[in-house]
């Protein structure tokens, strides 16, 4: 029965790993986030709208052989390959970053989802592994 549980928890956690890596790049762009600005390198169309390739600036760098990229997936690009945007990007890791604003960002829908299925999820690896040990 112990294995059972666990095997169900690992399934609750893996159905939300997608929303979980979300939840923790929204968060860390609220807490570490600065503004800064973006350039749209590539513009593709995929089935679910668009992917846009942007590189960000950084102010008082000098200019780098790669300057930091990230991708963003959303229904329309912010403008033509070129286009200047505002960004939110982490200064420990610029890579991670969102186009927008830092009132933008809202990571509270995102936490509902995580907590949702990762608190059982979660809960049921702990009462299987008990379980597991102590009736195995």
């Amino acid at each position: 029965m112990g294995f059972v549980l666990m095997g169900i928890g690992v399934l609750l956690c893996f159905a939300n790993s997608g929303g979980f890596v979300k939840f923790m790049k929204l968060r860390s762009l609220e807490r570490h986030g600065v503004e800064g600005e973006a350039v749209s390198d590539l513009q593709e169309w995929i089935s679910s709208g668009h992917r846009v390739y942007y590189h960000v600036r950084i102010p008082g760098v000098p200019p780098q052989d790669t300057p930091p990229q990230f991708i963003e997936v959303g229904p329309e690009p912010r403008g033509p390959v070129g286009t200047v945007v505002p960004v939110v990007y982490d200064r420990r890791k610029p890579k991670r970053a969102k186009t927008g604003s830092l009132a933008e960002i809202d990571s509270s829908e995102e936490r509902g989802m995580v907590m949702f299925f990762w608190v059982p999820g979660l809960t049921l690896i702990f009462v299987g592994a008990v379980l597991a040990i102590f009736f195995y």
